[in-house]
């Protein structure tokens, strides 16, 4: 298993005691066992559920839409259940943003936050304006406990197993994959807001209404409405990658099989220069090897995505990669290598990252280098034949309140979580994504908000995390706008097509926390320190400890759903 920071294996026992589970449970399966392999099977994880998406549209709150303004470059409408749309592009800033509320959305009250951060994190709120003019709008302080994204599961996971949880907790879905036990700590660890959401009662939070009904579907757990959504793209990840030297160093952009990309990344990597072509780049590798995104249902049976012969093609192909070191030392050498600021720096030059990183970077570094600039590869397949995609679920990160508050508390928070779901086009979002006027931007041409120095350190993507909003491209960069749409609608068409798309499942506890110890096994075939035949022995363990049992439990939710 990875290594884990100090005292997270106290924690760890912590979150299995917070869910109410005995030491008896500790000893046969879970979290802990999950990081050994033991020889007998595991007793069954509890919590897992599924339903069809559409089903659970009674739990969410009524849609009314926000007439805000529209992109001026449009997006692709999916017709893939549990899809996302690709919601187009502005290329323009709006002259004269319009206030989204009348009236302030807190009532004095004070909260903590806990959020994800990849990238410097700003000065605390006793010594940030930006904060201190954001939560005076709002009416009410929000404090933020910003963590390196990079780690965060490990830390949501240290703070649930010791019962510090702050009253606002953001947790992205990718991490809740990985915790067992996380179906049932969610309702011991946080609010049901059906009371204040479902249906006409979201009514005094119109800009949450707001949010696409797919979203909120995505937000139940145990048939009850846990969280605000965070609406997503339809892609969860992208290998984004330096343009401005890619055009100025003559290097391919566009790979059309993987021998391709191993050759420029040959091309790129120079040590001596401090240059090196890729950081984490395997995870897209999956769909480039045409591997599922999660099972294959074929011929009556469902197949993992660690079971294929394109997995273990994968693995061959990233033991490669791995041992030309084409991969940055930081990111061979560590779990959580800024990876943002290493392309920052052009010490990489390919990375997988989520499309909301595009965005981050230009903002972080064209201010003060305006030929900075960044794309997207275009997807291709391994053999040079017809690419696939993965997509996400119509929600991505989650935003729950701390159980037990008192009910106008609660309200509050959903409140100031309404003010932080304001759409582009608004004062809300303004000030939100660039602070003051004179103090952390200046307008440019066209009206379009440029960070200064004292923006740049001190306003970080925070507040917009706690309130999702329906997603654009609405980036104060226009070219990047055009190349991350077309990017998006040139891919879409490619998007994978799988057999529980639409259909809202809670996964076995067991099976999550299958997840990462078994990766491990697998990052250690890719970084040369197993061989490549041990991957069948990794998936006889995989299926032992918990694979073949959750086998069952994915076959009966495509029969359930008349899929099988």
């Amino acid at each position: 298993m990875k290594d884990l920071p100090q005292g997270a294996m106290t924690s760890r026992r912590g979150f299995l005691g917070l869910v109410g589970l005995s030491a008896a449970a500790v000893a046969g399966g879970g979290l802990l066992a999950a990081c050994s392999a033991p020889s007998g099977p595991r007793p069954g994880g509890g919590g897992a559920t599924a339903a069809a998406a559409d089903k659970l549209t009674s739990l969410t709150p009524t849609y009314t839409a926000f007439p805000g303004v529209k992109p001026d470059l449009p997006g692709t409408v999916s017709t893939l259940p549990g899809v996302p749309d690709v919601s187009g592009g502005f290329t323009s800033y709006p002259a004269a943003p319009t206030a989204a509320l009348t009236q302030k959305a807190g009532k004095g009250g004070t909260y903590k936050a806990m959020t994800p951060l990849w990238g410097p994190p700003p000065p605390g709120l006793a010594s940030n304006s930006y904060f201190q003019a954001v939560n005076a709008d709002i009416g009410a302080t929000v404090e933020f406990q910003i963590t390196d994204g990079n780690v965060y599961g490990d830390k949501a996971i240290a703070r649930l197993a010791a019962g510090d949880i702050p009253e606002i907790m953001v947790i992205p879905s990718w991490e809740i994959d990985k915790m067992a036990d996380f179906n049932t700590a969610v309702d011991k660890a946080f609010e049901d807001l059906t009371p204040y959401l479902q249906g006409d009662k979201v009514a005094p939070y119109p800009l949450l209404a707001n949010l696409p009904t797919a979203a909120w579907q995505w937000s139940v757990w145990n048939n009850k409405l846990m969280a605000v959504p965070f609406p997503t793209e339809p892609y969860p990840f992208a290998l984004l990658y330096r343009k401005d030297l890619f055009d100025k160093n003559g290097w391919n952009a566009n790979p059309k099989t993987a021998d391709e990309l191993f050759q420029l990344g040959k091309e790129i990597t120079d040590p001596k220069a401090k240059r090196w072509a890729f950081g984490s780049i395997h995870e897209v590798m999956w769909p480039t090897f045409r591997i599922p995104q999660d099972w294959r249902y074929e011929g009556g049976k469902l197949v993992h995505k660690y079971e294929t012969p394109e997995f273990e093609l994968m693995l061959e192909f990233m033991r490669k990669v791995f041992a030309e070191e084409l991969v940055h030392p930081n990111v061979v050498g560590s779990k959580g290598a800024n990876e943002k600021d290493l392309i920052g720096a052009g010490q990489i030059l390919v990375y997988r990252d989520g499309l909301g990183g595009w965005k981050e970077l230009l903002q972080q570094h064209r201010a003060k280098n305006p030929d900075f600039s960044l794309g997207a590869l275009p997807v291709f397949a391994h053999d040079g034949g017809t690419p696939i995609m993965y997509h996400n679920t119509a929600a991505g990160i989650f935003t729950f309140v701390k159980k037990g508050l008192p009910k106008e508390q609660v309200e509050e928070i959903l409140a100031i979580l309404n003010w932080c779901a304001a759409p582009f086009g608004t004062k809300e979002y303004e000030l939100s994504n660039f602070g003051v006027e004179g103090e952390h931007f200046t307008r440019g041409a066209n009206g379009i908000p440029e960070t200064n120095d004292l923006g740049r350190k001190e306003v970080a993507y925070t507040y917009g995390f706690l309130g999702g909003r329906p997603l654009y491209v609405d980036w104060p960069y226009p070219d990047a706008v055009k190349l991350n749409v077309e990017w998006q609608n040139a891919t879409f068409p490619h998007i994978e097509k799988g057999p529980f798309d639409g259909i809202r499942i809670q996964r076995p506890s067991k099976f999550s926390g299958l997840q990462v110890p078994t990766e491990d096994k697998f990052t250690d075939i890719m970084r040369g320190r197993r061989p490549v035949s041990d991957a069948k022995q990794i998936v006889t363990e995989w299926r032992r400890d918990g694979g073949d049992e959750a086998r069952d439990f994915y076959l009966k939710v495509l029969r359930d759903n008349g899929r099988a």
